[in-house]
């Protein structure tokens, strides 16, 4: 586990727009500050990823995606009692910026059960960027190995773990009617 300071310093390099490497629930992932068009253009094209593909958000509580999400107590309710990494395809508010919505005006969110991404959410007072730690149909990252090897040179900072992930990405419900879209 980073200690406390490694984790405050990462907050502060995505507060200035950087790039981060991060274990996540299930697999190591790449991060940025999805208030910043520029950062997160900048991590789809470390990935070599097209920039119309959307991302993820992760959270420490659903709090930090008040404002991003037009979400009601029910829907609430559901995702706080899921135990298992599940991201979930929900309507975004009015006011989220448009790089993080799709062509339906939703947006995906996950509230992570990792205590990196919780604590380091909590530094930043937000929500994070989430998206695989891989290049484009490459396999994900599943140590701080494959991390260093695929993007020391590229990111900002790697907040590294000594614990394998299973490199297995979270099932993606959408909210609304309850489909499964990957399981």
């Amino acid at each position: 586990m980073p200690s406390d300071f490694s984790i405050r310093h990462a907050a502060s390099i995505i507060r200035q727009g950087g790039i981060l490497a991060y274990p996540t629930d299930t697999i190591y992932g790449l991060g940025c500050d999805p208030y910043n068009p520029d950062a997160v253009n900048r991590l789809s094209e470390i990935k070599h990823r097209p920039l119309n593909k959307l991302f993820i958000l992760l959270a420490a509580d659903i709090d930090q995606l008040k404002g991003l999400i037009d979400i009601d107590t029910e829907q609430q309710d559901i995702i706080a009692t899921q135990k298992s990494a599940t991201s979930w395809i929900i309507s975004a508010s009015k006011t989220a910026p448009e790089w993080l919505t799709d062509n339906d005006n939703n947006i995906t969110i996950r509230i992570s059960q990792n205590l990196v991404v919780q604590k380091l959410c909590r530094h930043l007072g937000h929500a994070i960027i989430s998206s695989s730690a891989n290049l484009t149909g490459k396999t994900p990252a599943q140590n701080s190995l494959q991390i260093h090897k695929y993007f020391h040179a590229t990111v900002d900072k790697i907040l590294a773990t000594n614990k394998k992930l299973t490199a297995r990405p979270s099932t993606i419900i959408r909210l609304s009617d309850h489909t499964i879209i990957r399981e």
